[in-house]
This record gives structure tokens, sequence and C-alpha cells, in this order.
């Protein structure tokens, strides 16, 4: 036994390479391992890749990424396999929540990161030794913080573009003249300029750098958490940041949220915290995250509400439980799970009820105004549109509106006989509407929301004639349905 360990010891150290320089404080991977070749006087970085199990380095597609094959790279070296993970974005993207595959990473970075060098020659003659930093792939910042300089995305020389990578492992030289970048000359940042980008390169600076304790498994939701207490602060919905940041709902609603199939990019969170007026600093706050990991008392929700409640009434809107769900982050049903606030939101509905039930001219003119502004805002998503849902969104019923107000009767009619084809009501075959309503099934019960068939529909956009004709639909509904008469009698 003792033999054995003494072979695989010897074996580990012949593997090693004679020169092993120590990585740099947010060096990236791509210029250690540009380095690294160059330190042992290799021919090219994929002489290098051959000693470390045969990796192909000049044909990498995402360099700088987290990968496995990088690993194999710590028994070349002796250093440890969490030194190499911080020559990449793993800390960045731990801290988001994301999964380490390159489909989501891909989706995750876009619009975010430069796939050529970009540098500050001022750090690279400065710095013993000249290395190439994480923070250079960032589009968000424009130059170097340090040396109050503008990055160059080119040879200062030959202007000629410079890869990430090169087969022959030149750092400081420009492949294509051999100019030394180091003695390239950029110019200063703009005076608008400083106070931005120190703002986000210490934010990036924290993103890829390993916290001080471990992360919790539901990092991605508490984020979104933080970003929900910060919205509410500044008295913003969902479809306010959307449109003020011209992103899709489901966008915003993802960050908020966390949604199955993640949406949103580190783009759009750094445009949202920046809406918002704070950094990123301040949402992955260690101390605010962790009264967020604890569970809201109904005491602390009914607070809430009733500050969203004050909110509505001084903006002139309804209060409706979506509404006041924008506000709190938290969907209108399961805040009607907690019985003060259901018995809270119950209050407002009856007041609405009975406002609405003594018919006012006026009230139907304004009802009128907000069905034709819900059908214009659908248009303008190009969304599927169902009546019924543009009446849930009112905060009415089809039956009512249609039955009490006879000119949004006549609006109904009419626009149903003028619509375009493309927002009528979504005909899909029997297999297309069965996997929509499985997928809404399954959303429901994985945020632990009531399944009902007011929800269903709202979902995926179908009418509820289309849902009760569908047999197969009818018997994926069959086990809530018995469960909905059991609770009404």
């Amino acid at each position: 036994m003792e033999t054995e360990r003494w072979v695989n010891r010897e074996r580990a150290i012949w593997n090693m390479l004679a020169l092993r320089p120590r990585p740099q404080p947010l060096e990236s991977i791509t210029s250690y391992i540009t380095r690294l070749a160059e330190a042992n006087g290799l021919q090219s970085i994929d002489e290098l890749g051959a000693l470390a199990e045969g990796i192909t380095f000049s044909s990498l597609k995402s360099p700088d990424y987290p990968a496995v094959a990088y690993l194999a790279l710590a028994q070349v070296t002796g250093y440890p396999e969490e030194r190499w993970f911080d020559m990449t974005f793993f800390h960045l993207l731990q801290r988001f929540g994301y999964a380490i595959n390159r489909y989501s990473l891909h989706k995750f970075f876009h619009g975010s990161l430069t796939s050529s060098l970009r540098y500050c020659p001022v750090c690279l003659a400065e710095h013993t030794p000249a290395y190439y930093s994480l923070l250079w792939r960032f589009l968000v910042l424009p130059g170097c913080m340090e040396h109050g300089v503008r990055f160059l995305s080119q040879c200062g020389h030959c202007t000629s573009p410079l890869p990430l990578l090169r087969d022959l492992p030149q750092l400081i030289r420009c492949p294509t003249c051999q100019g030394d970048l180091r003695t390239c000359l950029p110019d200063p940042l703009n005076e608008d300029e400083v106070e931005p980008t120190m703002q986000r390169t210490l934010d990036l600076n924290m993103l890829l750098t390993p916290g001080s304790r471990p992360l919790p498994e539901e990092q991605a939701k508490l984020i979104g958490k933080r970003f929900q207490v910060l919205r509410q602060r500044r008295d913003l919905w969902v479809p306010e940041i959307a449109r003020l940041l011209g992103r899709e709902t489901s966008v915003i609603r993802d960050i908020d949220y966390v949604s199955r199939f993640r949406k949103a990019s580190l783009k759009d969170y750094m445009q949202y915290v920046a809406l918002l007026g704070y950094s990123l600093r301040e949402i992955f706050d260690e101390q605010s995250l962790e009264e967020l990991a604890e569970p809201l008392s109904e005491e602390q929700l009914l607070e809430q509400v009733e500050t969203a409640i004050r909110q509505l009434k001084a903006r002139g809107k309804t209060v409706l439980p979506g509404n006041v769900g924008d506000l709190v982050g938290m969907t209108g049903s399961r805040l009607k799970q907690y019985p003060r606030v259901k018995k809270l939101l119950n209050r407002y509905e009856t007041e609405r009820k009975r406002e609405i039930f003594q018919f006012d001219p006026k009230l139907e003119e304004e009802l009128v105004k907000q069905v034709e502004d819900t059908l214009k805002q659908l248009e303008a998503r190009e969304e599927p549109i169902v009546l019924q849902h543009v009446c849930d969104l009112v905060g009415l019923t089809y039956s009512w509106m249609v039955k009490t107000y006879p000119r949004i009767r006549v609006l109904f009619s009419e626009y149903q006989r003028n619509q375009v084809g493309r927002y009528r009501s979504p005909r899909s075959d029997e297999e297309a509407k069965v996997q929509q309503v499985q997928a809404a099934l399954n959303v429901l019960v994985s945020r632990g929301e009531p399944v009902t068939l007011k929800r269903i529909r709202q979902m995926v956009r179908l009418t509820q004639k289309q849902l009760r004709r569908s047999p197969r639909i009818r018997g994926l509904l069959a086990p809530y349905i018995g469960k909905w008469q059991r609770e009404a009698s």
C-alpha cells in the first residue's frame, strides 16, 4: 500500500509543469492558460492541453466559462480545483442561482460579454506579472477604474482585433504585428463615465469573488425577493418596470419570482437595478438576504398589504388582489391563503361589487375605457386575446360585464366581428391544448398556488368553452373539479 502511494506521488510530481506561476486576483482563465504555456516555453496552448488530458484550448467556444475540462489543469499545476473556478464566471453564476450548462450560460450572458480581447494597456504595463482581468470581458464597463482610461478593443499599433485565446502563447504582443500592447495609448474616460464605471466595477468585483459563506439553495428566489422589496419602495409594478426597460413582462417576473424556464439575462438584472437606483452590492447584501430567508409572519404580510392598498388608492387604482399582489410580490390567490389578509381583500371586493351593482353611467364609462385600454395593451404586446381574460384584468366576470353594461356588450360584439385574425382566441389542436394545460398545472402546483379553472384559463389563454370541450383536459382537471365541488359543499 505504501509503495503504491509513493508511485502515485512520483507520477504526480513528474506530470507537473516545471514553472507554475501564481494566478492573480480576478485573472481570467484564458489569461492564465496563456501565461502558463508562455512561462514553460511551449510553442502553442494546445501543447499545454495535451499535458492536461488532451484538451484542445484553441477550439474553446466559450472562454472563461466554468468547465470541467479546466480541472485537469489542477493536476499539472498543483493548484486546487477551487482556484481554477475563481478564474471563471463560476461565482457570478452561483450568486444568481444559475445552472452551469452551455445553453443557459449563453442566454444569461447574452449582450453582456465581449467576444474578443478588451484591455487596459496601463494595467498590462504596471502589473507584475501582466495578466488579463475577468472585468475586461464585461461590456457594461467602458474602461478601467484604476487608471481612468477607456479599454482598447484592438491593437493600438495595427488596429487588428485581438482574440481571447491564441494558438501562440503571447500575452502582451499583438499576434498580427507583434507590437507591444503595453505601449498602446488609451483615451481617458469621460467625466460622466467615471462614477458609473466605479460603481459597476465594484459590483462585478463582488459578483466574481467567492462569498464569505455558502450560498443557500434558494439563492435566485432570495435575490428575486430583494428586487421585489426595492421595487415596492419605488412604488413600481412589474408591468411598469417592463415598459421602462423595454422588455417583456415575463422577463421582469422571472427576476422577481424566478420562472421555471429562466428568461432574464445578466444585462436585464443590471438594467433593472440601475432603474431602481441601487447597486448590485445592495441587492446581494448578506444581512438583507438573511432577513428575507425568514418566512413572513401573517402580521408582517398584512402590514405590507395595507401599505400596498394605500399606494393603490393614492394612484387612483382599483384595489384588486392581483394589483395588491404586484406590489407585495405575491399572487392574489396566494395572498388569500392568509385568513386576515383574505378578510381584508374580501372587504374591498365586496365594496367594489356594491358600487358596481348600483348602475352608474359614469362607472360604465370608466369600465369601457378600462376595457379599451386593456385591449390596446394586449394588442401592442401581440398577445392572444380572450375576452374573458380581458374582464379578469379589469376585475369583473365576463357574464356580469355583458349582462350589466350594454355599452360593453356592444363593444365586445363589435370587437369580435372586427378583430384581426392574429389576435383571435388561439386555436390549438388537441395535443397542444393538453400540453398547455398540463404545463399550467405543473407551474401552479410547484408554486403552491390553488388550482382553479379561472387561473388555468388565464395562463393558457383559452376560453372556458375550449377547456370544457376537450375530454383529455377534463380528465386532467377532474381531480381538482372534485376538490372544488367538495369545498363548495
